[in-house]
């Protein structure tokens, strides 16, 4: 065979009954539309077989078709050409016959000789098809110096029916279905270059008419794909009803999303916006119809056509008439203009007034992406304008800010200055209550036991004291008891006392207490601990809450007294909501106090404190403390020392010295507070019996 076969096809109309096609090899003809030169007929029986027709053919009309891209409107009739091909030539012929749209329902061709149909058409799963093309073709075979006899018949479900018949030799249609194939790419591709660029311009400016922009670019690239047959080669490949069903569905919304862009665009407000949403919403109405089983296709397709074109001449008109009102870019314009003449010249070919169908076929293609360059250039120049007004925008907002800046400068100055003659009216203020506060303390200490008296008196003991503030609510008492003889000189008494509150107030309720213990001494009543603290409560309540003041304070304190006498070696002890702890050869004995405070008694209830004698021993340790140091926060969770860990630490030192044991006191509880504040102020004493 030649490098280029070439055919020459010859028909004798009605040669049998059916066209009659001789191919030798001495013309050229292959890539043509033969349509022209071919019978059709139609049957209203979409379900009739190509056997039928043949059995039944007397009683069908047969039309000779004049173009070469014959056109059938929007039907769902049968349509059969039956015809015979001779091969002249010295080679068997294996041929490809291409004829209908891609999105046709049926496209089958039957060879009479051998009774095999093979099949192609969006109905039947995309594996089925005899090609793998996503366009109507199908393949022949006829060996050298034989004849053929076909039908082929194509059905349309109600979209608009084009027949050209195109013989292609198989292995040059294969070439021309892989450039289609490429240049159906590249078309996609701007539109997808288009999408992310303006997808990226709505992301940075939030504008709404960008993304509808990027969504009708997309509806309208996704239409071409479903159109030339791709949605039922990668998306529907089963077929059937969402692979026929989809072109006026993506038609429709392609026609909303570009009725919207126009809408924003032009920015149409009143009766013309109102018209446009009509238009809109009668297109939904026919998408939704186009999903129903019992509507008929070809109902919608008329429909999806008709509001189609309905759309592109109300926004033509409308940017028009805006133009008159304002600036209205001519690029608008001229882009709706390429796409309504690209739809124009399809519609043409398919009535058949064009008899062209390479340009008809493309016709639309290359409206909708010139359409798309002209309003990209337009959006580009959107995108610009946005921007210089955002810039414009921006600019003013710094000459306003630069002004309120200069007014806040000045606010600023002004406050400081407020600010700086406050902070030194506060710092002489906060100086003259350091001040204050600094000699209360030297009055609180001058009136007070100290540690000295307390180690001249008990020789043997430690005094750990830590106040929270500078003047303390803790205090500590020690003297001796009874009268100047030898006898009374043998009974030593301390109290260690946690007053209400700490700070000044606990300061000012300690000089109180203090005084009321000095009296208490000078009329021998703290022999009797017990006694001493019933006497201590009845006058601290009556300094407190006096007959004649209005408002009675709460104010009082919880304290420890004990009373050693050093001859018999006997502790006499009575406390007020506070303990005693004696730790005897490692074993600790609690001796607890009463559960009342000394002070506060609005009711004058009568209370008895009573008096706990405990038998001492040489080697015993007595500690006294306030709640301070049990209720102090820290550790690794945050949470108060307690008095149970307080009763092991005595225990667990009470081997120490007893200056080893105030150490012990002091680091266990920098240890323990970590990086938290002191919480209260802090007193243990421990007294040791040596003799």
């Amino acid at each position: 065979m030649k490098s280029c076969l070439t055919i020459l096809i010859l028909f004798t109309f009605y040669c049998f009954g059916q066209d009659q096609l001789v191919i030798d090899e001495n013309a050229s003809v292959l890539g043509v539309s033969i349509a022209d030169q071919l019978t059709v007929f139609e049957s209203i029986d979409s379900e009739i077989s190509p056997s039928d027709f043949l059995a039944r053919k007397a009683t069908f009309e047969g039309r000779r078709m004049t173009k070469r891209s014959e056109s059938f409107d929007f039907t769902t009739s049968s349509f059969f050409i039956h015809f015979r091909l001779s091969n002249e030539s010295l080679n068997d012929l294996q041929l490809v016959l291409e004829t209908a749209r891609p999105f046709t329902n049926r496209v089958n061709l039957y060879c009479v000789d051998t009774k095999e149909t093979v099949y192609s058409g969006d109905a039947i799963p995309f594996d089925s098809k005899c090609l793998p093309t996503n366009f109507s073709a199908l393949t022949l075979f006829v060996p050298s110096g034989e004849t053929r006899e076909y039908v082929l018949q194509l059905v349309s479900e109600g979209e608009n029916l084009s027949i050209p018949v195109v013989f292609y030799d198989r292995k040059e249609y294969m070439e021309v279905d892989s450039n289609r194939h490429m240049f159906i790419g590249v078309f996609l591709g701007i539109f997808i270059f288009v999408i992310v660029i303006y997808l990226a311009f709505f992301v940075m400016l939030k504008e709404r008419l960008f993304l509808i922009y990027v969504l009708y670019a997309a509806f309208s690239g996704l239409l071409q794909f479903a159109v030339d047959g791709y949605m039922h080669q990668f998306v529907f490949t089963s077929g059937g009803y969402f692979a026929q069903h989809c072109v006026i569905f993506i038609a429709g919304g392609t026609v909303i999303l570009g009725m919207l862009y126009a809408i924003g665009y032009l920015a149409l407000t009143g009766i013309l916006k109102k018209v446009g949403s009509v238009i809109i919403a009668l297109v939904l109405v026919t998408m939704v119809l186009s999903l129903i089983p019992d509507v008929h296709f070809e109902i919608t397709y008329r429909l999806i056509n008709g509001f189609s074109l309905l759309g592109l001449i109300f926004m033509m008109v409308t940017g028009y008439i805006q133009g008159k009102k304002r600036k209205v870019s001519s690029l608008f314009l001229v882009g709706l203009a390429c796409l309504v003449l690209g739809g124009f010249v399809f519609i043409l070919g398919n009535i058949g007034v064009i008899d062209s169908p390479f340009i008809t076929q493309n016709a639309l293609k290359t409206g909708t992406l010139l359409e798309m360059i002209f309003l990209s250039i337009l959006m580009v120049g959107r995108y610009k304008t946005l921007q210089e007004e955002r810039e414009k925008a921006q600019q003013e907002l710094l000459v306003q800010l630069e002004e309120a800046n200069v007014k806040l400068e000045v606010q600023v100055v002004e406050r400081t200055r407020e600010i700086e003659l406050q902070r030194v009216q506060l710092k002489e203020k906060n100086e003259d209550f350091i001040a204050s506060v600094t000699y209360a303390e030297r009055i609180q200490s001058a009136v007070l036991s100290n540690e000295e008296k307390f180690n001249n008196l008990l020789p043997d003991s430690f005094v750990f004291f830590q106040p929270k503030d500078v003047v303390s609510g803790d205090f500590y008492w020690i003297d001796t008891l009874g009268s100047e003889n030898e006898e009374a000189s043998n009974f030593t008494g301390y109290v260690t006392a946690d007053c209400t509150g700490h700070g000044v107030p606990g300061a000012l309720v300690s000089i109180i207490g203090n005084h009321l213990l000095e009296a208490g001494k000078l009329s021998n009543g703290l022999l009797s601990p017990g006694k001493a603290l019933d006497e201590l409560s009845i006058g601290m309540n009556a300094a407190l809450n006096s007959r004649y003041t209005s408002q009675q304070l709460r104010d009082g304190m919880d304290l420890t007294l004990c009373v050693l006498d050093k001859k018999e070696r006997k502790l006499y002890f009575s406390g007020a909501r506070n303990s005693v702890y004696v730790v005897r050869n490692g074993e600790l004995i609690e001796l607890k106090g009463d559960r009342k405070s000394i002070g506060f008694n609005p009711k004058e209830e009568s209370h008895e404190f009573q008096t706990q004698t405990l038998q001492l021993e040489i080697g015993d340790i007595i500690y006294t403390c306030s709640d301070g140091y049990a209720d102090q926060f820290g550790g690794p969770k945050g949470k108060k020392f307690m008095s149970k860990r307080l009763k092991a630490l005595f225990i667990e030192m009470s081997s120490l010295t007893l200056e080893e044991q105030k150490s012990t006191l002091k680091e266990t509880l920098i240890d323990w507070m970590g990086e938290l504040e002191q919480l209260d102020d802090i007193l243990v004493i421990g007294v040791q019996i040596t003799v």
